[in-house]
């Protein structure tokens, strides 16, 4: 279902990490082994793109963040759990599909789920087993104010952190909970940027096999691409009035999950924001996949 977008707004999106309750944009983007997308969409609730193009909408909370369980570790899980996630796919379906209302999240091949707990002063990463048990994984200075979390294959974590607005970093928390930054990344500023939202700010990314980073640079419209030795390029520059907040990775492909301007006044309208998917694909092609309207 690929529709006009009709409105046209300016936003703000600076302290979205910051609750679970607000009408922000979200970052949830993930590609199945089909190579199916779903993302998240904060003003109804999922949706699915299939192989041919066609969006089916897929009732759920409209949550901000989401994570793909390939293996379906938490597919007997209840609808609603550990005061944060929600199973969005039926019990017994693989791949599973789990939101999480407040807090990045991911689901790592140990078949544990890693989640951000990004409250003031207490920031830290948690693993939740599907039995329920949780453990933290790493809690340091280095992790002051967390926006995305991805997986890699051998299981090291990334994510994007911003406590420094105006140098963002992209860090590794490698199996023995060292944690280190692979980049740091400082956007420039100029006419058309995100409303109060600074050009350094970072939130969701993604890892591919070869160790390379995706990373969606919503500060600057952009998406990076971060190679293991920390060299970052940029591989979409947007204009307004969309900006990135979530990207996936699939074969070579980078999937982007991408929102409109909305104007601060209607920050905490729910049906205001309107989100999109883009391709961009090995050569450097972009292609727009599906867009919402309301």
């Amino acid at each position: 279902m690929k529709t006009k977008v009709i409105l046209t707004f300016a936003f703000l999106l600076y302290l979205l990490p910051l609750t679970g309750i607000s009408a922000h944009p979200g970052s949830g983007i993930v590609v199945d082994e089909y190579g199916q997308v779903y993302f998240t969409d904060t003003g109804k609730g999922v949706w699915k793109i299939d192989t041919q193009g066609k969006s089916t909408f897929i009732p759920a909370s409209a949550f901000h963040w989401l994570t793909m369980d390939a293996n379906g570790y938490f597919t007997e899980s209840p609808q609603s759990f550990g005061n944060y996630f929600e199973r969005v796919t039926p019990k017994s379906a693989r791949p599973t599909l789990i939101q999480c209302s407040d807090f990045p999240v991911v689901v790592n091949k140990d078949g544990n789920l890693y989640y951000t707990d990004t409250r003031p002063n207490s920031t830290k990463i948690i693993r939740r087993t599907p039995d329920g048990q949780e453990s933290v994984v790493a809690i340091n200075k280095l992790l002051g104010f967390i926006n995305g979390i991805a997986a890699s294959r051998d299981g090291s974590l990334y994510i994007t952190e911003a406590s420094n607005p105006t140098a963002n970093t992209i860090q590794k928390i490698r199996l023995d909970r060292s944690v280190s930054i692979l980049a740091n990344f400082v956007g420039r500023g100029g006419k058309n940027l995100p409303l109060k939202t600074e050009p350094s700010y970072c939130r969701g990314l993604a890892v591919d096999s070869t160790g390379t980073i995706y990373v969606a640079a919503t500060g600057s419209r952009s998406v990076l691409k971060v190679t293991p030795q920390g060299i970052i390029t940029t591989i979409l520059q947007e204009t307004s009035p969309w900006t990135p907040t979530g990207v996936a990775v699939f074969h070579s492909k980078v999937y982007v999950l991408e929102w409109h301007d909305v104007a601060p006044a209607l920050q905490e309208v729910r049906s205001a924001w309107i989100p999109r998917v883009r391709k961009i694909r090995k050569d450097g092609r972009i292609t727009t996949l599906a867009t919402v309207s309301r």
